[in-house]
């Protein structure tokens, strides 16, 4: 038996040797990282601040596999030997999102472990920002019972080994067991969509995140885009592959800190490219990179019929080129008012407002537009002016007329610090409307009506009409709470 396992010792050392230069790499690389400007400030880092365990001594190791009935991907486990395991913070050490677990905490369910993941590489899912079009082939059942639901979903993880957290639901997977072995996927437990990162293992992985935290790359949504540097992502743009592929080409430069002249000339034609995704990628590139050659296309989107390219050029404005927002402002003080896109008209007020311009009353017109999400987003923006109470009437007319109650709800919301007298009715006819406080609509009339001045019975008695019965029951309710 000693000597099976000094077998069994010697033969996983000899296996972990093979990745001794990548390990020795990433040794150094580590201290690199988090001295690096701007590393403070990539997502997790916070929480992890570049700190890693201990390593994991190697018998330790082999004790743990053999309680998980399965060896780890060699990769994985010359990392968790020769750089570390875990680590001080809440969520492990230092990694890409909230970093890795402290893989002797982790407890898999050995009997799954063991069997082959049920995850497999689809193209289609490999969008990360958007619905794919595989979404729901892993879903459960609805029609499952609790037990059965909770025993479907954890049949999902088979295979795989739950190395770190991406939050907002998402995780970090290594595939342990079958076709995929060794893969690092990025599991969306909303849409229930496994997301393969495009480097081979765990190492590969490991060190490219390390690398652009060195280079100072913009690091939002790590390892959803292909890695590499300016002139191979730029041939991969200019391939003659799947629009997909020349699309995530493009969007993976925009990682970049500065580009070169040839991804900026490429950029300029391929807004011009057949493919919708194409030309959305370059024109973003443009607009992070090279705003002086987007400029102009954003203001022609922005007076287009088509809806998508407006809501694509507010979009990009909004995000790459606020601080220039009022470069944008006399255009969209023209189409704002009127746009039918509730998407396009949030955006557009976003960037009206980061060019400082006053919302009213400019968005009086959508106060009435037929969307409600729209009239919803205008009355909002409305909420934010510093003029806000010579518009009282418009207000009004919302809380007496709107047929939908979570506009009228914004609408008292953005009524916050007009305590104008003519508001009354309108609070009375809601408070008719809403006996109770199921949609926060009584709760929310009530922070109102403390910023009157009624502070005892003879004031409202004088100054609310009789008729407002229920603005002056809560009045009093205010007052007495007042003491």
């Amino acid at each position: 038996m000693e000597q099976q396992q000094t077998a069994a010792f010697v033969s996983r050392q000899q296996a972990l040797q093979t990745f001794e230069a990548q390990i020795e790499r990433i040794r150094r690389k580590l201290p690199r990282a988090a001295k690096a400007p701007g590393a403070d400030s990539v997502f997790g880092a916070s929480s992890h601040g570049y700190r890693l365990g201990s390593p994991l001594p190697l018998h330790r190791l082999l004790a743990l596999e053999q309680a998980w009935g399965t060896e780890l991907p060699d990769d994985f486990a010359a990392f968790l030997v020769g750089v570390g395991s875990g680590g001080p913070a809440r969520y492990g050490g230092a990694g890409p999102y909230y970093g890795l677990y402290d893989v002797e905490r982790l407890k898999p369910d050995p009997d799954r472990l063991v069997q082959p993941s049920r995850f497999k590489w689809n193209s289609a899912a490999q969008d990360w920002q958007s619905e794919s079009e595989s979404a729901g082939e892993y879903e459960p059942d609805d029609d499952l019972d609790d037990d059965a639901y909770e025993e479907a979903l954890a049949d999902l993880m088979r295979g795989t080994l739950e190395i770190g957290t991406m939050g907002c639901g998402s995780e970090l997977l290594l595939i342990v067991c079958g076709e995929h072995r060794g893969r690092i996927v990025y599991w969306n437990g909303e849409t229930y969509t496994p997301f393969f990162v495009y480097e081979s293992n765990m190492l590969d992985w490991y060190e490219r995140w390390l690398d652009e935290v060195i280079a100072g790359f913009k690091i939002h949504w790590f390892g959803t885009t292909p890695g590499g540097g300016e002139a191979e992502l730029l041939t991969l743009a200019q391939s003659p592959g799947p629009a997909r592929q020349r699309s995530e080409a493009l969007k993976a430069l925009l990682r970049f800190p500065q580009l070169g002249e040839p991804a900026i000339a490429f950029a300029k034609h391929a807004v011009d490219d057949e493919a919708d995704q194409v030309r959305y990628w370059a024109l973003t590139l443009l607009a992070a990179h090279a705003p002086e050659y987007a400029d102009p296309l954003l203001r022609q989107h922005l007076r287009s019929e088509q809806t998508q390219q407006r809501r694509t050029a507010v979009k990009l404005i909004h995000w790459y080129r606020a601080q220039a927002a009022r470069n944008f402002a006399e255009t969209l003080q023209t189409t704002v008012p009127w746009e039918t896109d509730e998407e396009t008209f949030r955006f557009g007020t976003y960037v009206l407002e980061s060019a400082g311009v006053e919302p009213l009353p400019l968005l009086l017109p959508a106060f009435r537009s037929p969307a409600a999400d729209i009239r919803k987003s205008a009355i909002w923006q409305a909420g934010k002016s510093r003029r806000k109470a010579d518009y009282v009437e418009d207000f009004v007319d919302i809380l007496l007329h709107d047929p939908e109650t979570y506009v009228r709800l914004t609408a008292i919301q953005a009524l916050d610090g007009v305590p104008d007298l003519r508001l009354l009715p309108a609070y009375e006819h809601v408070l008719e409307q809403h006996p109770t406080d199921e949609h926060d609509i009584r709760g929310n009339v009530r922070h109102r009506l403390k910023q009157y001045r009624f502070h005892t019975h003879k004031k409202i008695e004088r100054g609310v009409p009789a008729e407002l019965t229920n603005v002056r029951s809560m009045l009093r309710d205010l007052m007495e709470e007042r003491g």
